[in-house]
């Protein structure tokens, strides 16, 4: 297994074919949008194994306040076996002494997250936190 930042070594075709892979069409509608997003990241990783592109990490941050995983996602036939967890460590040893790292879920990550520290902000009670997030309308 490889793991770089280097993602404009790679070709986009086999990025897309992991998010297809996670079922995440929507960013794998329109393949242009999704290369801009990983253009305007501030950090990436892709997890390499026998050539294959099985894993990807995209964050954006201010590199002093704030870090957001945005993408964290692993092949499906790859998963359970701690590659998103190290991913994941690489991400915040990077960003290590932004005060706050920041990320939304659904209910199926739910469980991963918080085996990795993170908190739901409904069950936080100090501080007690809001959380407020508008999507664009289709």
């Amino acid at each position: 297994m490889h793991i770089t930042e280097n993602w404009q070594e790679i070709e986009f075709k086999n990025i897309i074919q992991l998010y297809e892979s996670v079922g995440w069409i929507a960013y794998t509608e329109n393949p242009i949008k999704l290369k801009t997003a990983f253009e305007n990241s501030s950090y990436v990783l892709i997890v390499i194994e026998n050539n294959q592109v099985i894993g990807a990490l995209r964050s954006l941050s201010d590199d002093v306040s704030i870090h957001y995983l945005q993408d964290i996602l692993i092949d499906p036939s790859y998963q359970r076996n701690g590659i998103a967890r190290k991913i994941l460590k690489m991400a915040l040893d990077r960003y290590v002494h932004v005060r706050t790292h920041l990320l939304l879920t659904d209910e199926k990550q739910h469980q991963f997250y918080n085996s990795l520290g993170y908190k739901n902000v409904k069950e936080l009670t100090s501080p007690a936190l809001n959380n407020f997030v508008k999507f664009k309308e289709n």
